[in-house]
């Protein structure tokens, strides 16, 4: 079993950093649509690993989420088309909607207190109006309120995906729940990073390379948490 998770570790690593070289270089030569087509073949190379160790024991709800948001990652190949760019915003909502079901049932208010729970909603409240001034902070960027609209129901989600899995994360209190807490945090990052990038506001490509960055050691920890072994308390909903 030890040298299987040191296998599959070994592996995750190594694709992680082909991917980020790789997009690196497409980067440096200024092919961006094959920059961003490498964004949706992050997901897809890494669910074939997690397919490849697991096989029919796959999370129908992780898998799902990675295959839409890599769909929703391959369609912004052509955002700059006002329909193309809400339906890839769309696409990233709807993904979201898997991880918020998979915690859903997981994700519990018990033993957390009074005071905890007045400090968890307070820390959602404050992060939700944040990334409301964020988006907004965006409109005029936007190609119109379709456009406008999915941009905040993807921070809506966000929002609520980061709620519920500090709430698994504290109900579980492992190094499982941790992983997965992490994953999720570092995607909403890499959401945030790539808006920043792709609108160029400041600091040239550093954000281009830390979303990128970001994305990919998110996903690795998703497939990651996967393959750990864990206890049942620790286990997402399968649907």
């Amino acid at each position: 079993m030890k040298s299987i998770a040191k296998n599959y570790k070994l592996i995750l690593a190594s694709v992680g950093l082909i991917l980020l070289l790789a997009s690196i270089g497409v980067h440096y030569f200024e092919e961006f649509k094959a920059y961003r087509f490498l964004r949706g073949f992050i997901s897809i190379a890494f669910l074939c690993i997690l397919i490849y160790y697991k096989q029919k024991q796959v999370n129908p709800l992780i898998a799902t989420f990675l295959l839409i948001y890599a769909t929703s990652s391959f369609a912004t190949i052509w955002y700059e088309n006002e329909t193309m760019a809400v339906v890839a915003l769309l696409l990233n909502f709807v993904s979201f909607l898997f991880i918020v079901k998979a915690l859903w049932k997981q994700a519990s208010f018990k033993n957390l207190g009074v005071f905890l729970s007045i400090v968890f909603v307070v820390f959602i409240i404050v992060n939700a109006f944040m990334l409301y001034r964020f988006i907004n902070m965006l409109k005029d960027f936007t190609m119109g309120n379709l456009q406008y609209a999915a941009m905040l129901l993807g921070a809506m989600v966000l929002v609520v995906t980061g709620f519920l899995v500090l709430l698994y994360n504290h109900a579980c209190n492992t190094k499982a729940s941790l992983v997965f807490a992490l994953a999720m945090f570092l995607f909403i990052f890499a959401e945030i990073f790539r808006a920043l990038a792709y609108y160029d506001l400041g600091f040239g490509n550093f954000f281009v390379f830390i979303a990128r960055g970001t994305l990919i050691l998110a996903t690795a920890l998703v497939i990651h948490f996967c393959l750990m072994n864990k206890a049942p308390k620790e286990q997402l909903s399968r649907r």
